[in-house]
C-alpha cells in the first residue's frame, strides 16, 4: 500500500500543535483527546521533502486519524517532543474532514443554546463560539461555509428575540411603574381624604400592588417606602377607628337600653283603659325610629338585646290589638289578605298551566310583601302555610318540568305569531289605525304566559323593535303636526290679546261686535298642543265672558246697541239715536193704535144712517174720528220729526 506523507518543519509543527492546545482548551473537550502514535521516517535533510514508497509490510506505520476537534494530547512529554526530528502532518483530505466537523459542533451547539432563555448566558456563550470560528482558517469546504452561515443567522435571530425581549420588558417595567404610580395615587387620596374605614379597598390595592414584581431599576426601594408609609398611616388610624367603634357600640348600647325602658314604659300606659292609641302608637312609632338610627352594639350583648326589642314590640301590638278597634280592623284586614293570598297559592298547586302559574306565584309572593303585617305569632304561622304552598307548587314545576318547557313553547309560538302582525303593522301610514292595532296585540301579549327564559328577553327585544318602528314613524309624522299645533298656540295668543284688549274697551257695543269676529276667527284655527289645550280654552272663555257681562250690565238696547256699533255709530250718537228710536217706537205703537180706532169708528159709523134731524151716536163717532185723525197727525209729524234726527245724527258721524 502505497502512502504520501508529507513532513514540514519544525516551526511549523509547533505552530499547528499550539492551536490545536488552544482549541482543546476552549471548546471544553479534553475527554475527545487522542494521542497520535506513530514511527517517523528517517531522512536525510529536515529542510527536503521526499516522496518514499515503501510496501506496507516493510513500513509498518500505525495511523491514528485526529478527530473533528483537532485535539493533540496535551500530556505528551516535552522531552518527548524534542527527541522526535520529525513528525507526520495530517493530509489535505483529512484536515478538511476535521474542519467540517470543528463547524458542525460549533453549529450544534449554538442550536442547543438558542432554546435557553437565560439571554446573558446564551449571549455569551455564542460569542465564544463566535470567537473560535475567527481564531480558524477561513473554510474551504461548501459544508464548513454553510455551517459557518447557519450559526450567524442563528445568532442574529437570537440577539434579535433578545432585543425585542427586553424591549418587550423594558415596556412593561414602565407600565408597571405607572400602574404602581397610579396604587400610590388611590392609596394617597384614601389617606388624604380620611376614609379610615375603606379597609376592603385597601386591602386590594395592596394586593395588586405586591402583584406587580418588574420594575425599573433604582425605582423599587423608592416605590415601597412610600408604600410601607401610607400602609403604616392607615393601619395607625386603622386602630383609633376601632377602638372608637367599641367605644361607639357601647354607646348605642347605652342608647338602645333607654330606648327599650321607654317602650316598657309605653307598655304600661296601653294597658291603661282611656289610652289614646293614636298618641301612643306615634310614640311607640317615634321609639322605631329612633332604634333604627342607632347603630352596632357589642356582639354578646347583641342577641340579648334584639330578644327584648322583639318582646316589648310583641307586646305593644297585642296589647293594641286588644283595646284598638281600629287597628284591630287594619290587623284583620290584613290578616283576611293573607289567608286569601295563602287560598290563591294554594288553588296553583291544581293548575294545568304550568307556566301561567308559575308567573302568578312570583306575583303572590309580592302581594304578601305589600300586605301589613301581623303580630309575630299570627304572622309567622300564616307565612309557613303561605310558603308551603308555593314550595308544594315548586316541586309540582320541578316534576313537570317536561310539560312546563311544552307550555312555555306553545306561548313562545304564540307570540311569534303577534310578531309577525306587529312587522306587518309597522308601515301603516294610517297612525290611528296603527296605533289601535299595536295596542291590541300589547294586549293580547301579557295575556300570554310565559315563554322559554333564554328567548324570553330575545322576542321582547323583537316585538318591541317592530313597535318602535311604527312609532318612530308616527312621532316624526306628528312633529309636523306638532309644529302647527305650536303656530295654532301662537295665533289663538294674539287673539287672546287682543280680546284681552276689547274686554277693557269704554264702548261694550264696539267690543262685542269685534269680538264676534275675532271668536269666528279663533274657531277656524286648528288644534294646540295638548298640554296647553284646556289652558287657553280657560283663558279664552274667561275674556269672552268678561266682554258680555260688561255689555250686558250696560243697560242697553242690546240689539240696536249692536246694530249702530256695526255701522260705525260713536257711543254717544248711538245713545241720542236709541233714545230717539224708542220715541219714534213707541210713536209708530200709537200711530197704528189711533189708525185702528179710526177704522173701528168708520165701521161702527155705517150702522146708523144719516136723518134730516141728524143722528146723536153717529155724530159723537164722528167726532171721536176728528180727534183722533187730529192726534194721527201730531203722531205722524212727530214720528217724522224723530226720523229727521236719526238720519241727521247718523249722516253726522258719516261726514266725521
Amino acid at each position: 500500500m502505497e502512502r504520501k506523507v508529507v513532513v514540514t518543519n519544525l516551526e511549523q509543527e509547533n505552530k499547528d500543535k499550539n492551536e490545536n492546545e488552544l482549541e482543546a482548551t476552549d471548546i471544553n473537550q479534553s475527554n475527545e483527546e487522542e494521542t497520535i502514535n506513530s514511527e517517523p521516517e528517517e531522512t536525510t535533510d529536515e529542510s527536503q521533502v521526499e516522496e518514499v514508497e515503501a510496501p506496507a509490510a516493510e513500513q509498518q506505520v500505525e495511523e491514528k486519524s485526529v478527530e473533528s476537534t483537532g485535539i493533540e494530547n496535551s500530556e505528551l512529554e516535552e522531552d518527548t517532543q524534542e527527541q522526535t526530528e520529525e513528525e507526520p502532518v495530517v493530509s489535505s483530505e483529512t484536515a478538511e474532514v476535521d474542519a467540517d466537523s470543528f463547524y458542525k459542533d460549533i453549529l450544534d451547539k449554538a442550536e442547543e443554546f438558542v432554546k435557553q432563555d437565560d439571554w446573558s448566558f446564551v449571549s455569551n456563550e455564542l460569542a465564544n463560539l463566535a470567537l473560535h470560528i475567527e481564531e480558524r482558517p477561513d473554510p474551504d469546504s461548501e459544508s464548513s461555509k454553510v455551517a459557518i452561515q447557519n450559526f450567524n443567522t442563528l445568532r442574529e435571530e437570537f440577539e434579535e428575540r433578545k432585543r425585542a425581549h427586553y424591549e418587550e420588558l423594558n415596556k412593561k417595567k414602565a407600565e408597571n411603574l405607572e400602574a404602581k404610580k397610579g396604587l400610590l395615587k388611590q392609596f394617597s387620596d384614601i389617606i388624604n381624604e380620611e376614609k379610615w374605614t375603606a379597609t376592603k379597598e385597601v386591602n386590594q390595592i395592596r394586593g395588586r400592588w405586591e402583584s406587580i414584581k418588574v420594575l425599573p431599576h433604582g425605582e423599587v426601594e423608592a416605590l415601597n417606602e412610600r408604600f410601607d408609609q401610607l400602609l403604616e398611616e392607615f393601619e395607625s388610624h386603622k386602630v383609633d377607628r376601632l377602638v372608637k367603634k367599641l367605644q361607639k357600640e357601647e354607646e348605642n348600647l347605652t342608647l338602645k337600653l333607654v330606648i327599650l325602658e321607654k317602650m316598657d314604659a309605653l307598655n304600661e300606659k296601653v294597658k291603661a283603659d282611656k289610652a289614646d292609641f293614636d298618641e301612643l302608637n306615634k310614640e311607640f312609632h317615634d321609639l322605631l325610629v329612633q332604634w333604627r338610627k342607632v347603630g352596632r352594639v357589642p356582639a354578646e350583648k347583641n342577641q340579648q338585646v334584639w330578644d327584648h326589642f322583639n318582646e316589648a314590640q310583641d307586646s305593644f301590638n297585642q296589647l293594641r290589638f286588644k283595646h284598638d278597634k281600629e287597628y284591630r280592623k287594619s290587623v284583620e284586614k290584613a290578616l283576611e289578605k293573607k289567608q286569601k293570598l295563602i287560598k290563591e297559592a294554594e288553588a296553583l298547586i291544581d293548575e294545568d298551566d304550568i307556566a301561567i302559574a308559575a308567573r302568578r306565584v312570583n306575583k303572590l309572593h309580592n302581594q304578601w310583601k305589600k300586605t301589613g303585617n301581623l303580630p309575630q305569632k299570627e304572622e309567622n304561622e300564616l307565612w309557613d302555610k303561605f310558603k308551603a304552598a308555593t314550595d308544594a307548587f315548586n316541586d309540582k314545576k320541578s316534576e313537570n318540568i317536561d310539560v312546563l318547557r311544552d307550555q312555555e313553547q306553545e306561548n313562545l309560538d304564540k307570540k311569534l305569531v303577534l310578531i309577525e302582525k306587529a312587522e306587518s303593522f309597522q308601515d301603516v301610514e294610517d297612525f290611528e289605525e296603527g296605533h289601535q292595532s299595536m295596542q291590541k296585540l300589547m294586549a293580547e301579549w301579557k295575556k300570554i304566559g310565559p315563554v322559554p327564559r333564554k328567548k324570553s328577553s330575545k322576542i321582547w327585544k323583537k316585538f318591541k323593535g317592530a313597535m318602535d318602528v311604527f312609532y318612530d314613524k308616527r312621532r316624526e309624522h306628528f312633529k309636523d303636526v306638532r309644529k302647527d299645533h305650536k303656530e295654532n298656540l301662537t295665533r289663538k295668543n294674539e287673539l287672546l290679546h287682543k280680546l284681552k284688549e276689547l274686554s277693557e274697551s269704554d264702548d261694550p257695543a264696539l267690543a262685542v261686535e269685534e269680538t264676534k269676529k275675532i271668536q269666528s276667527e279663533f274657531k277656524n284655527i286648528g288644534h294646540v298642543p295638548l298640554k296647553f289645550k284646556n289652558k287657553i280654552w280657560k283663558q279664552y272663555r274667561e275674556v269672552c265672558d268678561v266682554i258680555y257681562d260688561r255689555y250686558r250690565s250696560s243697560g242697553s238696547d242690546l240689539g240696536m246697541e249692536r246694530k249702530l256699533a256695526s255701522e260705525g255709530i260713536e257711543p254717544d250718537d248711538r245713545k241720542e239715536i236709541i233714545k230717539n228710536q224708542k220715541a219714534l217706537d213707541s210713536l209708530k205703537k200709537d200711530i197704528s193704535k189711533l189708525e185702528s180706532e179710526i177704522i173701528q169708528f168708520e165701521e161702527a159709523k155705517t150702522y146708523f144712517k144719516p136723518t134730516n134731524k141728524g143722528n146723536k151716536l153717529r155724530d159723537e163717532l164722528q167726532g171721536k174720528i176728528d180727534k183722533a185723525q187730529a192726534e194721527l197727525l201730531k203722531k205722524k209729524e212727530k214720528s217724522s220729526e224723530l226720523k229727521r234726527m236719526i238720519r241727521d245724527i247718523k249722516a253726522g258721524d258719516e261726514e266725521e
